[in-house]
């Protein structure tokens, strides 16, 4: 019976590639003779998926590109994809599949913090250079050695969406609402004590599980106590939710939110009189203006995947042509390529500048965006930077 719901949710995955022209890799994972394979740990299904799809499309769009420019140390780039879901159990399980079968000299890591931290201990026992996109902070403290991030560290979020509540919008009495795990957690302290350091007053902190459905007690609690501002703090559907009760319930307040909520497919779930009050924070400020080679990769993006491309993604994109460039160098050997990720400095990509700190962050800004009048349109304020 397991395998028969196997077969028909691949053969149901496998039309909806071929809709979107898009490739699902078959399950004998080892690469052939002249092909290097690689891993890719991404949520493609499940409620982690507004990101996950992002990061999916990109990487199949840059393994083409790549590819096509004599791939990686003079070998085609395989990139092997398996779904992590919403489980840190089938994201580990996800990682030791692909140490095994692929015998890989390079994995992307998932883009959610719970399901890297799972996976961290044997990131270390395998010794395989990852790249990651989860924010949370409790990763880069652990300081492993083989692991980067290719996004903006948490920290720097709740920075940015504190000094924003604060200098920007110049609110006295903050509320914060938050998801409860190791995402959301550490940044409702972390933006709390910014929050206070700048003279203003935390009135309240809730919490809400990520599977939680009704958010409204702890909202009504936030404007009970008199928050003339808040700050959420959570991913992409759960923040959808959030503001859609906040219209629903009356509550008229300005928000600032993390960048789950500010990226396309999020953005998508919500009516624009519900982002009437909404400022956020994005990655980057992906933008045709930005110069050529984010206008080539927006428009390439649309036009085989019938979306706009956003950040969570595009981070993916980079990475991929920094492995280029740090295996056309160090051939597949892992240690070297660990080395030449920790010798990035200044590297132009599409979404950021990346240089490789000690503990290995890459990214050190993020930017400020509120939304246009009776639109989903950002409207790129200012960047923050670490």
């Amino acid at each position: 019976m397991q395998s028969k719901r196997l077969f028909g949710r691949r053969k149901v995955m496998a039309g909806a590639a071929a809709t979107a022209g898009i490739t699902i890799w078959s399950q004998r994972l080892s690469a052939q003779s002249g092909e290097i394979a690689v891993g890719a740990m991404v949520p493609i299904t499940g409620p982690f998926n507004v990101s996950g799809q992002q990061y999916h499309y990109s990487l199949q769009m840059v393994q083409d590109e790549i590819n096509a420019k004599g791939g990686v140390a003079g070998k085609k780039l395989k990139i092997v994809f398996e779904d992590v879901k919403d489980s840190n159990s089938v994201a580990v399980n996800a990682f030791l599949k692909v140490v095994r079968d692929t015998n890989a000299p390079f994995v992307f890591l998932s883009s959610y913090t719970t399901q890297n931290l799972a996976s961290e201990p044997e990131v270390t026992k395998a010794q395989i250079p990852c790249v990651y996109a989860g924010g949370g902070d409790a990763l880069h403290l652990k300081k492993n050695p083989w692991m980067f991030r290719i996004r903006p560290y948490d920290g720097l979020q709740a920075l940015a969406l504190a000094k924003h509540a604060t200098e920007g919008l110049g609110k006295k009495k903050i509320g914060i609402i938050y998801v409860q795990n190791d995402f959301g957690q550490p940044g409702a302290i972390a933006a709390e004590k910014i929050v206070k350091a700048a003279g203003a007053q935390v009135v309240g902190m809730e919490a809400y599980a990520f599977t939680d459905n009704d958010m409204s007690a702890q909202l009504q609690k936030l404007k009970n106590v008199g928050a003339d501002c808040l700050i959420c703090i959570s991913y992409g559907k759960d923040g959808a939710l959030v503001l859609k009760l906040l219209k629903e319930m009356g509550i008229d307040l300005p928000v600032v939110i993390s960048s789950g909520v500010m990226v396309p497919a999020a953005r998508n779930l919500i009516a624009p009189d519900e982002l009437a009050h909404v400022n956020g924070v994005m990655d980057a400020y992906l933008a045709p203006e930005r110069g050529p080679d984010v206008a080539a990769y927006i428009k390439s993006f649309k036009d085989r995947f019938k979306i706009d491309p956003d950040p969570f993604g595009s981070c993916y994109y980079d990475a991929a042509w920094i492995l280029k460039q740090a295996m056309d160098k160090a051939g597949p050997d892992r240690t070297k390529i660990r080395d030449e990720l920790k010798a990035v400095k200044d590297y132009k990509g599409v979404t950021n500048t990346f240089t490789t700190d000690a503990d290995g962050n890459m990214v050190h800004s993020l930017a400020v965006f509120s939304i246009k009048p009776g639109t989903r349109d950002p409207i790129f304020i200012r960047t923050i930077t670490s």
